[in-house]
């Protein structure tokens, strides 16, 4: 190649460097102090493919609105309306999500909740009583 260093093979090395960071999309993490917590790692695996799928509805400011209505969650692939409610429930009870607004049995109302390793966003339709704007997260998994 004659000292000649082709862009893909530079960008290969960089990848395998890791000093290449993809910013054309968006970024799925659950931080390692968390996914190392006891409470995680003994979540079931439907409860931790819904923190996934909610975490898929987070970019950055919409913490708080976040939804796990069945007509969402069965376009991400759930088969079971019952799973989904149970997995929902254990991820509320283990203090890895938190309800900032009760839906009603009416189309376009869902219920909403927040990632707790998050402070919660300001939400277009607002939240319940007790529910406050905060960029501190409640870390409600830690209790």
């Amino acid at each position: 190649m004659n000292g000649f260093i082709s862009k893909s093979l530079l960008l290969e090395k960089r990848l395998i460097m890791g000093r290449v960071k993809d910013k054309k999309g968006r970024f799925i993490g659950i931080p390692y102090q968390i996914a190392s917590h006891e409470k995680f790692y003994t979540l079931s695996a439907q409860a931790i493919k819904l923190l996934l799928d909610l975490l898929h509805q987070y970019h950055g400011a919409n913490n708080g609105s976040q939804s796990a209505c069945w007509s969402l969650m069965r376009k991400r692939g759930w088969k079971s309306s019952s799973t989904l409610h149970r997995a929902y429930k254990e991820l509320q009870e283990t203090g890895f999500v938190v309800i900032t607004k009760r839906g009603k049995k009416i189309r376009g109302h869902p219920t909403l909740c927040a990632i707790t390793w998050n402070g919660i966003d300001d939400a277009k339709r607002g939240h319940d009583e007790g529910i406050k704007v905060t960029s501190v997260p409640l870390n409600l998994w830690r209790q």
